[in-house]
């Protein structure tokens, strides 16, 4: 049975986004693999879920630590649910699903969110890597795929700011060989890119969105601050591309309900993320098939359990 369903052509029409991408703004996606939109949210719309993540760095049991290259903690949480909470509101706000839209270059629904924290102190990197080289493996034919980052708070090279390759988004998909403790792409292929292509620390404070490709080499250091470093992921897939292979039904398609652009200010959320039902990915020292290793589990009680997702960014 196919898990691809069109986009249904009688939804009601979709909230205007307030911010609108530009002709340039999509032309700068296009040509570096990612369009950096400083000031997307407003700090005042961001600090509620910042001021949730302080409060609760595990996030309620369910954040997960993964071992990279070098065997070192990255911590993420994951979800294909949308609640009522910060985490599943802003996922459906029109300036991000229809800046994704825009970016893709058709309509887009939601693929996955996630919050990717980096502890002060803290010794985890995610290692260079591709988002399609995973997804591509989940059953999506095409990449066109794209991400938005949201910086929750501060990020700046020294707490482990993400990084990426300009243009690398036009050398397709890598292979993605197991690397260290972890799994990475190609160290001969990577060395060539770093060597012929520009990369970019790209700092941010609460507000800033990135917008990336799902082929655009990234990747994040440690956290050598006191400082912590949380941003939200919400990725989107083009609504024909869904996954054509059992086992991704939390990945298939599904209309959004699209959200007005002032949810935030006018408070319409229930909290950070209490009501958010998060991806189950296994018990501690359990290895999902990319090769990627679970220091720290995360809590099954009431959870989607999703065995092949990567666990990337």
């Amino acid at each position: 049975m196919s898990l691809t369903a069109p986009a249904p052509s009688d939804q009601v029409p979709a909230p205007a986004s307030v911010r609108p991408l530009s002709a340039d703004e999509i032309a700068c996606y296009q040509r570096d693999g990612f369009v950096l939109l400083r000031g997307f949210f407003s700090p005042e719309e961001i600090e509620p879920l910042r001021v949730s993540c302080l409060a609760d760095p595990l996030v309620s049991g369910n954040l997960v630590a993964i071992a990279d290259s070098q065997g070192n903690a990255q911590e993420v949480v994951s979800w294909t649910e949308m609640s009522d909470d910060l985490v599943g509101v802003i996922p459906r706000m029109a300036r991000v699903v229809q800046a994704a839209a825009a970016l893709v270059g058709r309509p887009v629904y939601h693929w996955h969110s996630k919050l990717s924290m980096k502890a002060p102190g803290s010794a985890g990197r995610w290692d260079w890597h591709q988002d399609y080289a995973y997804w591509y493996h989940e059953g999506c034919l095409f990449p066109d795929m794209a991400t938005c980052t949201i910086a929750v708070d501060r990020a700046f090279p020294e707490n482990g700011c993400l990084r990426l390759v300009k243009g690398s988004h036009h050398l397709g998909r890598l292979e993605h060989p197991r690397v260290g403790e972890a799994s990475a792409v190609d160290p001969v292929r990577l060395e060539q890119a770093l060597a012929r292509l520009e990369t970019v620390d790209c700092e941010m404070v609460p507000g800033d969105a990135l917008f990336f490709d799902s082929n655009t080499l990234h990747a994040s250091g440690p956290n050598l601050s006191q400082e912590p470093r949380t941003l939200l992921h919400c990725s989107y897939n083009a609504t024909d591309n869904s996954p054509f292979i059992a086992g991704q039904e939390h990945h298939a398609y599904r209309p959004i309900d699209i959200l007005p652009d002032s949810v935030l200010r006018e408070g319409r959320f229930k909290s950070g993320f209490g009501d958010q039902q998060f991806i189950y990915r296994g018990e501690t020292g359990q290895t999902n098939t990319y090769g990627y290793k679970l220091l720290r589990g995360s809590r099954p009680r009431d959870k989607v359990s999703s065995p092949l997702d990567p666990f990337s960014t």
